[in-house]
């Protein structure tokens, strides 16, 4: 297989499967869509495809649904205001509520490290993973080893292009 880094990978330990319960079951699901005979790498790409697509339209829908969610959301917020309600009960038992509590932004990062060292925390302190993940990938290509503490493995992944 190529890519950008297949003079790397061929190096690497694989990726072992860490969820068997998951796998188990896309095993099962495997043995299922073989189970009428052999498939070729062509049908089994076409599918593939049809797959991402049912995705991708998924997503778009759970997308505008997010959206109409939030609207009403904000809607309820304001009108409990209005009304100066704090919960609402309906006939099917149901209730819904508006509670206030506080939410976190960090506005200096840096501050914020200082503090969390200073109070214990440094152990609690990481590198997004995205972040750890493309440093490792970029110190590989220049042939230098993996950051401390990092193992990279090797895991296929499968790049889908568009026209």
């Amino acid at each position: 297989m190529g890519g950008k880094y297949a003079s790397i990978v061929d190096r690497l330990p694989k990726l072992a499967d860490e969820d068997v319960v998951y796998q188990d079951k896309v095993n099962i699901l495997k043995q299922q869509i073989v189970a009428d005979g052999p498939m070729s790498a062509t049908s089994i790409t076409a599918m593939y495809v049809a797959i991402r697509d049912e995705k991708e339209r998924v997503e778009d829908e759970l997308s505008e649904i997010n959206l109409r969610l939030k609207a009403y959301e904000q809607l309820l917020v304001d009108q409990f205001e209005q009304e100066g309600a704090y919960s609402i009960k309906l006939e099917t038992g149901v209730s819904v509520s508006v509670q206030v509590e506080p939410y976190a932004q960090v506005k200096d990062r840096e501050v914020f490290r200082i503090w969390c060292i200073q109070n214990g925390l440094e152990r609690s302190l990481a590198l997004p993973w995205q972040t750890t993940n493309s440093l490792t990938k970029e110190r590989l290509l220049e042939g230098e080893p993996e950051p401390a503490g990092v193992q990279a493995v090797a895991r296929n992944k499968i790049v889908l292009r568009r026209k």
